[in-house]
């Protein structure tokens, strides 16, 4: 199975779209699609605490190939 990488990142100042990585999760699955919606609905539970307006996630193949970005708890490409 090919591996992902989430990753959250600290915002720069409010609503900006670059910051510092604070951690990331590393898993497996079948494909990108299934990633992503697992990741999606990961990032919405209060288990990842987080906090849009302080924060925003991507999602990186194992090549590093960026595959998505939420920046507001929404899918943005």
């Amino acid at each position: 199975m090919p591996g992902y990488v989430c990753k959250r990142f600290r915002r720069s100042a409010p609503g900006a779209t670059t910051g510092t990585a604070i951690d990331e999760w590393r898993f497996s699955a079948s494909s990108d699609l299934e990633a992503e919606t697992r990741m999606r609905r990961e990032l919405l539970t209060p288990m990842w605490g987080m906090k849009w307006e302080n924060h925003f996630a991507t999602l990186e193949a194992e090549d590093g190939r960026l595959l998505t970005t939420w920046l507001h708890g929404m899918l943005h490409a």
